[in-house]
């Protein structure tokens, strides 16, 4: 994690650098190996905002399961690519979770900071069933004893577990564990330690090791921090898209539906007036639902492909025909293609004057 909005952060000075420092190998990007430690985790933050949906699908085909995201930093700072990066990674079935960076010195700073970190989460999603984690590195609190962090980290929970928020984590350095924080049963701790030859288990009573924050995936062209989990704490974390609070439309579950079956609780939108629709039965049984659920609402642009039903079966017309139109997705589904073996994502969107909608590959999509 490690980056900080503030200067002082980005300076690194004082005894906490020192200390998260002395962790850090000095060595060349880590690049897939099969003696490394797994990468079931990133974590992610605003520099690395440049990341589309191509990258988030990558790093799923080569094993992520999860990812935790930067959501706020101290009161006033929320990552700006918040909801898109949430938003990239539940299209790739990636478990979402999210991490503050803490600042607090106090119980009324920590109950500050973490009602900042609520709303922000709450801005993107509706579910509780996410682990709420603290990034505990920040130099200023260093200069604390051990028995006040632990006190101002409890004040912290307390605020999350108050809000419905059950499942938090405490990130930290390997060399501030017991020095300058505490893991506990709630807390049993993500831990950082980056060795210059990385390999087998580490921290195992913990729920993550975070073992490199210089990894390169195949396909990618940027470091990124990676995680081995220990145990499943960290999955099934808002892994379908949710609706967020500050919308009209219902919430989405906290797991997929089954196989199958739409999401009960989706919004049923009426269907706007479509034009020279084209009804072929082939093309309804050519594919299986596997999933259907809510998303957030996101803007696209294209002239490429066709607008559909739910199952294919009806074409609603040619998005060549609309060239003008900005589409905007309500719900997003998984298709299994009985042809060619293999899923294929569609986005259902409206039009802004509500005339016109569909589902439209979101390939096409721009």
């Amino acid at each position: 994690m490690k980056k900080t909005t503030r200067l002082t952060g980005l300076m690194l000075s004082g005894l906490a650098v020192g200390l998260m420092l002395s962790t850090r190998p000095a060595h060349a990007s880590l690049t897939p190996s099969s003696t490394l430690p797994r990468t079931d985790m990133v974590d992610l933050a605003s520099y690395q905002g440049n990341l589309g949906q191509s990258d988030f699908d990558n790093l799923a085909q080569q094993g992520v399961k999860a990812v935790t995201v930067k959501a706020t930093e101290g009161t006033s700072y929320v990552n700006p690519y918040l909801s898109q990066q949430v938003q990239y990674a539940q299209n790739a079935g990636l478990s979402v979770n999210f991490y503050h960076f803490a600042h607090f010195t106090s119980a009324s700073e920590a109950t500050a900071e973490a009602q900042a970190f609520i709303n922000a989460v709450k801005s993107v999603t509706s579910s509780t069933n996410i682990v709420m984690v603290v990034d505990f590195e920040s130099s200023e609190l260093a200069g604390l004893s051990k028995t006040a962090n632990n006190a101002n980290l409890a004040t912290f929970d307390s605020v999350l577990n108050q809000a419905g928020y059950n499942k938090t984590d405490l990130y930290t350095m390997s060399s501030w564990v017991g020095n300058h924080i505490d893991t506990n049963d709630a807390n049993k701790g993500w831990i950082a330690n980056w060795p210059a030859n990385p390999t087998g288990e580490n921290y195992t009573s913990a729920n993550a090791w975070q073992w490199a924050s210089d990894y390169v995936f195949n396909g990618e062209h940027q470091n990124l921090d990676v995680s081995q989990l220990n145990n499943s704490y960290y999955l099934g974390g808002a892994t379908t898209s949710t609706t967020p609070t500050n919308q009209t439309t219902s919430t989405t579950p906290t797991t997929t539906p089954q196989s199958g079956q739409e999401d009960p609780t989706m919004v049923k939108l009426p269907a706007p007036k479509q034009v020279g629709s084209q009804y072929s039965k082939s093309r309804l049984y050519s594919v299986k639902l596997v999933w259907r659920g809510n998303m957030g609402h996101h803007t696209y642009t294209t002239t490429k492909g066709a607008r559909y039903s739910a199952h294919l079966g009806t074409r609603y017309g040619y998005n060549s025909d609309l060239p003008d139109v900005t589409w905007v997705t309500d719900k997003h589904e998984k298709l299994y293609r009985k042809a060619t073996h293999d899923y294929i994502i569609y986005y259902h969107v409206k039009s802004t004057d509500g005339q016109h909608g569909g589902w439209i590959w979101r390939g096409y999509l721009k």
